[in-house]
């Protein structure tokens, strides 16, 4: 076994340990005080693990860890480590880091369930093979870390301000969004039977989480010092994240000039980023209005989450081709 594959192992197991550990503090606060700090101080031993893990593999393959799949789902692990260890104070709530355990694990069963070809060190494909790789990737991928934090905590804020049919919907359709591209990235069903069930039931989903918000609203929000803790969490989450991936969208417009000839082409993943880029602006937008409803801004952030996963994972493995299929398993 390897060095990377025993750290990332070790990330692995820890990153389920320390769930388990937030979930079982969560539920009994009073009497297990010590066990959500032990799981803290785990999850913290994770992010430890990840980063080595992409040192080893950088040493390794004398590169920058982001050519497949594979490395992007271990730098995207570590950016949800890094808004962890970012956003998480000593009196912090102990749900971000069961949300952020439980993002993790996910990722890095979904790392281990690819084709074993994909975990080996490879020379870059040509199309791959230019500085700016190091520059525009990362910073996507850590906004995407921070996006997924900020979504799923409006996920809670909605549910929290008594939003709970709303909530509901919410985790219905991020579901659906999972679900559909874990069938196409494992090739489990026909490309066209997962969009039918991709946009199908995502257009149902916004559909009916748009309805059941507009009949919550009739009563405000119930506000309580838990849910203002949340709130100010999912704000900073979004306001760290914004700049990177402006910052992405920018020097991936410099990529393609430099690669393909124009700044911007409109292919489905540029076009989807914009949409992200645009959806996450208006959120800043109605959090500087002062009348503006906070409930209201939990909805935007989880709307963005959705688009968030469509640009990094959905047109990839969703059948839409494009130019950005780098990641693809064929």
């Amino acid at each position: 076994m390897s060095a990377e594959t025993t750290f990332v192992n070790a990330a692995g197991f820890s990153s389920l340990l320390s769930l388990w550990m937030f979930a079982v503090g969560s539920a009994f606060p009073a009497r297990l005080r010590g066990v959500g700090a032990a799981a803290v101080h785990l999850l913290h031993f994770c992010f430890v693990c990840t980063s080595i893990s992409l040192l080893v593999r950088a040493w390794e393959s004398a590169r920058f860890p982001i050519a497949n799949l594979y490395e992007s789902l271990l730098l995207f692990s570590w950016g949800l480590l890094l808004a962890f260890v970012v956003l998480f104070k000593r009196t912090g709530p102990l749900y971000l880091g069961c949300l952020t355990a439980l993002c993790v694990t996910l990722v890095f069963l979904y790392a281990s369930w690819l084709p074993p070809g994909l975990h080996e060190i490879k020379p870059l494909m040509p199309a791959l093979v230019s500085f700016w790789r190091v520059i525009h990737v990362p910073p996507l991928i850590v906004s995407y870390a921070f996006f997924i934090t900020s979504g799923l905590l409006a996920i809670l804020n909605l549910w929290s301000a008594r939003r709970r049919r709303t909530a509901i919907s919410c985790l219905m359709a991020l579901a659906l969004c999972v679900v559909s591209i874990y069938l196409g990235t494992l090739k489990l069903a026909s490309a066209p039977t997962i969009n039918l069930l991709f946009w199908c039931g995502l257009t149902v989903s916004c559909f009916a989480i748009l309805l059941l918000f507009w009949m919550e609203t009739k009563s405000k929000p119930v506000r309580t010092e838990l849910y203002e803790m949340t709130e100010a969490i999912c704000q900073k989450s979004i306001t760290i994240a914004f700049p990177l991936l402006t910052f992405g969208i920018v020097t991936g417009a410099f990529w393609a000039n430099h690669a393909w000839g124009a700044y911007w082409t409109w292919d489905p993943k540029e076009s989807m980023s914009l949409a992200t880029w645009l959806s996450y602006a208006a959120y800043l937008h109605l959090r500087a209005r002062e009348d503006c409803r906070t409930d209201s801004l939990s909805l935007c952030a989880f709307l963005g989450l959705l688009l968030t996963i469509l640009t990094y994972l959905g047109f990839s493995f969703l059948g839409m081709g494009g130019l950005h299929t780098y990641g693809n398993l064929a």
